[in-house]
């Protein structure tokens, strides 16, 4: 527990930050994996007239608040390890709500994806996005889903393919850190399931923990920054712990220093492509 602890403050910390800086980054993934659900939910609702709908790790809410406009007559339920950032989602919901068209009812619920606080069989459809690297077990993170789903109840989400750490900037950015000669916290994260190392790695996880009809597709996010918009991100946000450690004079000599690296690369460096998987899979019977 003390693991998810200290994600969990992180990101308590941290949300408002992670609305701004990253949110945006991950947010078409996220559209992307609502609309492979379009037929479990008809599904559902042909089959009991409406549907529940798991919105695992709502972070600043955008499955949620998009499953919710698109479906608005099913019943959204919305949980996150993090309270600071299931605060940040509510707020978006009810500023989104006041301007579209109506939209399903949302629940909040604190709680993490390995004790998600649910009746047994009582969700007919749980999405996930980026969320599935961060816990500590994803196995038992799989086997509570899998206990909360209604018999023939389906789990869709995207995550992290190992080689998203392959971006030039980013190698330049920490070039520039050791020209600079600044020590950083070896200490390391926190321990975390990880990306999944293949599609295949990921299906056979997701079947050990009692999942069927598992299907898994590799896709890539496509983020385009500038030398400049990257810099305020990292800055802002990626390595703001390591900003506020060396201080302002020495961040502004990093900045500099940075901005001579990062000028010797082509403006189609900063465009970034990680693979990405989208995994399914489904509650025996049904």
């Amino acid at each position: 527990m003390a693991v998810v602890s200290a994600i969990t403050d992180r990101y308590d910390r941290n949300a408002r930050l992670y609305e701004r800086w990253w949110a945006p980054v991950l947010a078409p993934a996220a559209a992307k994996l609502l609309d492979r659900c379009e037929r479990a939910v008809r599904d559902a609702s042909e089959v009991r007239g409406s549907v529940r709908i798991l919105d695992i790790g709502t972070g600043t809410g955008a499955l949620t608040i998009d499953a919710a406009q698109r479906w608005p007559s099913a019943e959204v339920i919305a949980t996150d390890a993090s309270a600071g950032m299931l605060e940040v989602a509510r707020r978006r919901a009810e500023e989104q709500a006041s301007t579209t068209s109506p939209s399903a009812p949302v629940r909040w619920v604190t709680a993490p994806a390995e004790a998600l606080d649910l009746p047994d069989g009582s969700i007919d459809l749980a999405v996930s996005s980026f969320v599935f690297q961060l816990v500590p077990d994803r196995a038992a993170a799989y086997r509570e889903v899998l206990r909360v789903l209604r018999p023939g109840g389906r789990l869709q989400l995207v995550t992290w393919l190992a080689g998203r750490d392959e971006f030039r900037p980013a190698d330049e950015f920490d070039e520039a850190v050791y020209d600079m000669d600044i020590d950083e916290d070896d200490a390391g994260d926190d321990p975390r399931a990880g990306d999944y190392r293949s599609p295949t790695a990921a299906i056979r996880e997701l079947r050990r923990a009692g999942f069927r009809s598992v299907a898994a597709e590799i896709d890539r996010l496509d983020q385009r920054w500038t030398a400049e918009s990257y810099l305020d991100y990292k800055f802002y946000y990626d390595e703001l712990g390591l900003i506020e450690d060396i201080g302002t004079d020495m961040s502004e000599r990093l900045r500099r220093r940075a901005v001579e690296r990062l000028a010797s690369l082509e403006p189609e460096a900063f465009r970034w492509r990680p693979p990405v998987v989208y995994l399914q899979g489904k509650r025996p019977g049904g």
